[in-house]
């Protein structure tokens, strides 16, 4: 099997944008640390869960989610937190990518973002980034160089889509079930 680095394969950028609002800045929605950490895929279902921010226009350029991307947390309190992946799955207006997290946008013609999504979820890849993360103690944090040097195992575009696809799929049945739960709770707690 063929591997080839992720900066080969992807362009990626940290995000610089907080979570402040400046008058003189675009307001946009902010997919923060947490919405990347807890959710397999960004849906358009999650836009009220948003928070409110604004950005700079060059920030919004550059650090605006597009169907298809991937994000991972960069850095935080412990090495665990470091490199957890969302997929963005909807095309969403004025989402924006905060600070703490990095953006890899896969060249289509080579990587599909459901199947690296997938694969940036790995154990292989959360000791990668582990071992990779520089930091002590109060906080640890992935490099660009560090992110750019995973090794992705390469196959054919079509059977990255299959299987990203099927992971998906599992990852939407998960999100239903989880609403059910969540009904049924709000159920019980009227009664």
């Amino acid at each position: 099997m063929e591997y080839r680095r992720l900066k080969e394969l992807a362009t990626i950028s940290i995000s610089n944008v907080d979570k402040k609002t400046a008058e003189n800045e675009k307001t946009v929605r902010l997919c923060n640390f947490v919405d990347v950490y807890r959710n397999w895929a960004i849906t358009e279902n999650m836009i009220p869960n948003f928070m409110i921010a604004s950005a700079k226009e060059n920030e919004i350029e550059k650090y605006a989610l597009h169907k298809g991307d991937v994000c991972i947390t960069k850095d935080s309190e412990t090495k665990d937190d470091i490199g957890m992946s969302t997929y963005i799955a909807d095309d969403i207006d004025g989402l924006v990518l905060g600070y703490h997290c990095a953006l890899i946008s896969p060249d289509k013609c080579v990587l599909d973002g459901k199947y690296l999504n997938a694969f940036l979820q790995t154990d292989f890849v959360r000791k990668f980034y582990e071992l990779n993360a520089s930091g002590s103690g109060q906080r640890y944090t992935l490099s660009l160089d560090a992110i750019g040097e995973i090794p992705i195992p390469v196959i054919s575009l079509e059977e990255q889509k299959r299987k990203g696809e099927l992971l998906s799929l599992i990852d939407r049945k998960i999100e239903n079930n989880n609403k059910i739960n969540d009904n049924l709770y709000q159920l019980a707690i009227v009664a």
